[in-house]
Order: structure tokens, then sequence, then C-alpha cells
């Protein structure tokens, strides 16, 4: 009887620890899985204690139900309304320590999700920070290839300056020479001229013997001799017309020349100075590239390269304008 009478009372019991330990169960299933799945790669050494304190509960609590029989008698056995009065104060002290762990999660999880959207911020942050860069890095590329156009552009027109300036120096050289020809041309008319004083000197003083011959009376040969007079005397005239004449071609070809060497000396000291104020502006230019402002001084550079094409092709005319009068000079001595 006294085993027919037990045995309820451990049915009830029984019961209790199965749903005991299935409410256990199914809120280690319900707390691990959310805290695995947000959290896992975080902190996963929460997750383990979690599971340690979980499971020293479960142990706690087995021990206080397994503890509530051992109480009983086996001599006086309990009725069903005392194992209900049992039943109702464990699960009344099990209800905290299901608050307790549900405030605990909460946090966790809390704390958790508060990380998570943390990095998630830092994460699109750095996505827009390595968004910007390759922005700049790209604005960078194009600001260096438009750079190097054009200092390719600006090397190209350095070249072109340089040999401007080899021709300017030829062509001077090439004036020189002409200079120093004519120079010795002009030389060369003076002896002339000289010669043809000496040979009037001569002449005249022939004639001076002529005449006082002439002026003896008793000569026989008087009428030769005046007839050599007259031919003296218009070959004299001939002499002294061709003297005149050389003597201002002299001066004429002198001054033209003057004038010329003059006009060449200016031009030259206007290509000198040209030229080192070209200079200037190429070393301001160099400066002005450096600083970024290329557009500027390649027009500016164009500008002076046309300018000094234009001053080069103005002096070639005007030394070719200058060649033809000398040549149509020298063919009017020469007829």
């Amino acid at each position: 009887m006294g085993e027919k009478e037990r045995s309820p009372d451990t049915d009830q019991e029984n019961k209790a620890d199965k749903q005991h330990y299935y409410y256990y169960c199914s809120s280690d299933f319900e707390t691990t899985p959310q805290s695995s799945g947000r959290s896992s790669l975080a902190n996963p050494s929460s997750h383990r204690s979690n599971k340690k304190k979980n499971s020293k509960r479960q142990i706690s609590d087995s021990e206080v139900h397994h503890q509530a029989p051992k109480k009983a008698s086996p001599k006086c056995p309990s009725n069903r309304k005392e194992g209900r009065v049992g039943f109702r104060s464990q699960s009344l002290n099990r209800e905290p320590l299901r608050k307790e762990v549900d405030l605990v999660t909460k946090r966790v999880l809390s704390a958790r999700l508060l990380k998570i959207s943390e990095l998630q911020n830092e994460v699109t942050e750095l996505q827009v920070k390595l968004a910007e860069q390759l922005k700049e890095n790209k604005a960078l590329k194009r600001l260096q290839y438009k750079q190097e156009k054009a200092l390719n552009k600006f090397e190209d027109t350095e070249n072109e300056i340089s040999q401007l300036i080899t021709r300017h120096n030829n062509e001077i050289t090439a004036l020189k020479e002409r200079l120093r020809k004519s120079q010795d041309k002009e030389r060369a008319t003076e002896k002339k001229v000289k010669d043809a004083e000496g040979e009037l000197l001569k002449t005249k003083f022939s004639l001076k013997k002529l005449k006082m011959i002439s002026e003896a009376r008793h000569l026989p040969e008087r009428d030769d001799l005046a007839k050599k007079l007259v031919a003296a005397e218009l070959k004299l005239d001939d002499t002294e017309r061709k003297i005149k004449e050389l003597s201002k071609n002299l001066e004429l070809s002198s001054n033209s020349f003057q004038r010329q060497l003059l006009a060449e000396k200016k031009r030259a000291f206007d290509a000198h100075d040209e030229n080192k104020v070209l200079q200037k502006e190429l070393q301001q230019l160099h400066h002005k590239l450096k600083n970024g402002e290329k557009k500027n001084l390649l027009k500016r550079k164009r500008h002076l390269c046309w300018r000094e094409k234009k001053n080069q092709h103005l002096k070639l005319e005007h030394t070719k304008w200058k060649y033809t009068k000398f040549k149509i000079l020298k063919r009017k001595k020469t007829d």
C-alpha cells in the first residue's frame, strides 16, 4: 500500500523534472542561436561563459528539485496537495532566475548589437574614404597626364626657339662676312682713286712743261706740240671728269656702307637685346610652368616665336633689298 501511495507523488516529481529540463533546454536553444548568429564572430568567450552559467543553474535547480522528495519520510507518505505546494514553491524560486537570465542575455545582445552597428558605421566610413581617395587618385592621374602633355609641348617650343637663335646667329655671321667684303671693296676703290689722282698730277706736270715749251717762239715743232697740248687737255678733262665721278661714287658708296653698317650694328644690338629678353622670358616661363600656369605660358611662347619669326623674315627681306640695291649700284659703276 505504501508503494502504491508513493507512486503518484513520484510521477508528479518526474513530470516536474521533465518540464524543468525542457524549459531550460528551450531557453538555452533560444538564447544560444541568437547570440551565435549575431555575435559569435565578435565575442566567443561570452558565449562559452553563458553556457557555463546555464549549466550551473540547471545543476543547482536539479539539486533543489531532487532534494525535495528526500525531506518527506517513507513512514508518513505525502498527499497530492503537498506535492502541488512544493512544485509551486520551486516555480516561484525559478522565476527570478529566469528574469535574471533574460536580463543578462538582453544586455549581452544589446551590447553586441551596438558593437555590430559601430563596426558597420566604421565600415561605411572607410568605404566613403576609399571612394574619395580613388576619386583623388583619378584626378591626380588626369592632372599628371595634362602636365606631361604640356611639358612635351613646352620642350618642342623650346627646341624651336633654340633653332631660331642658331639661325639668327648664322645670319649675323653671314652679314659680318658681307660687311667685310664691302669694306675690302671700298679700300680697293680708294686705292684706285689715289692712283687716278697720281696720274692727274703727272698729267698736270706734263701739261705745264708742254705750256712752257709752247710759249717758246723759236721752236719748229710748235704745231705738233699745240696738237699734243689740245689732246692732253682733252685727256685731262676726261680724267678729271672720271675722277669726279669716281669720287662722287666713292662718297655715295661710303655713305651707303656707313649707313648700312650702322643699321646692321643697330639690328645686331636689337637682336642681342631681344635674345636677352627672350632668355629672360624663357626663365620666367620655366618658373611659371613650375607653378602651374602652363596654358598662358604656351600662348606667350607661341606669340614670341611668331614675333621672332616675323622679325627674322623682315630682316631677311631688308638685307635682300640692300643687297639688290648694292648690286644695282655696282652695275652702274661698271657701266
